[in-house]
């Protein structure tokens, strides 16, 4: 039953990752307009002035992502994320590892340090037979100034009840 979850949690993510990659790239509009941002691009200049260089300001704590724009299982995700990020900055693995499903492919952490979300895409919940999902593609701002983008994938198991906590099932 699981390998069925994870072949069509496969197809899907193919399929969004297909999609992405078939937008026009002719349209000169903003992809993130629709989406509801978490913050504007940032140049290098504006990384400076802010503090977000890497030279010498290792003791500069991340900025997290405004949860005050989120409800519901959104909020419950946007934490998630939240605490991904200061386990990181932190390099607390084993306080990152609590958060990822024990069948993910997420076999470590990162040893790049994120230090804010660019943007973030509105986050997708959708209900599946023995869970619930949730995706939302991510642009992050690393530590040595370079912007990464990802899909994250997150799952609220239904066998949990009411206690059942959302957990990151994958980073693409």
């Amino acid at each position: 039953m699981r390998e069925r979850i994870v072949k069509k949690l496969t197809i899907m993510l193919g399929l969004f990752l297909f999609l992405i990659a078939c937008q026009d790239k002719s349209n000169h509009e903003d992809p993130q307009e629709h989406a509801e941002p978490v913050s504007e691009s940032v140049t290098a200049d504006e990384t400076q002035k802010n503090g977000l260089t890497s030279e010498g300001d290792e003791d500069i704590p991340p900025v997290y992502i405004d949860e005050t724009n989120y409800t519901g299982d959104e909020l419950e995700i946007v934490k998630l994320m939240n605490t991904r990020l200061r386990y990181l900055w932190e390099e607390d693995e084993k306080g990152y590892m609590s958060l990822i499903d024990p069948q993910s492919p997420v076999s470590g952490m990162s040893r790049t340090k994120v230090r804010k979300v660019i943007s973030m895409s509105d986050i997708t919940i959708q209900e599946q037979k023995k869970l619930y999902q949730g995706v939302v593609e991510v642009t992050e701002l690393k530590e040595n100034d370079v912007e990464s983008s990802s899909i994250m994938v997150f799952w609220k198991k239904k066998v949990d009840g009411d206690s059942a906590q959302w957990i990151i099932a994958d980073i693409d």
